[in-house]
């Protein structure tokens, strides 16, 4: 069973809010996690730079589309923003 952020539409697993996400990663992260996203904003404000050299998260994430799968899955978004641990999926073979 791939990860839940595989399961959302993410394409790799790491930060979530990577230097290396694109646009679509970024519009679905502020629509997942609106008060990190917002954080996040006020600190490219705070210091005066931005995630990507050309443009901060607002454009960013205004340049993007929210996953259809994050929309459709609310149960797999909670999953995402979950501070459990994920449980191990092993099969016989």
């Amino acid at each position: 069973m791939p990860a839940f952020p595989y399961q959302v539409g993410f394409s790799r697993l790491s930060c979530a809010f990577c230097i290396f996400g694109n646009a679509d990663q970024f519009a679905t992260l502020k629509w997942m996690d609106a008060n990190r996203f917002a954080r996040l904003v006020n600190y490219e404000k705070e210091f005066g730079c931005t995630i990507k050299r050309d443009r901060g998260l607002e454009q960013l994430a205004s340049e993007g589309a929210v996953y259809h799968a994050a929309r459709s899955r609310p149960d797999l978004v909670a999953a995402c923003l979950s501070a459990q641990s994920i449980p191990s999926v092993l099969t016989e073979d």
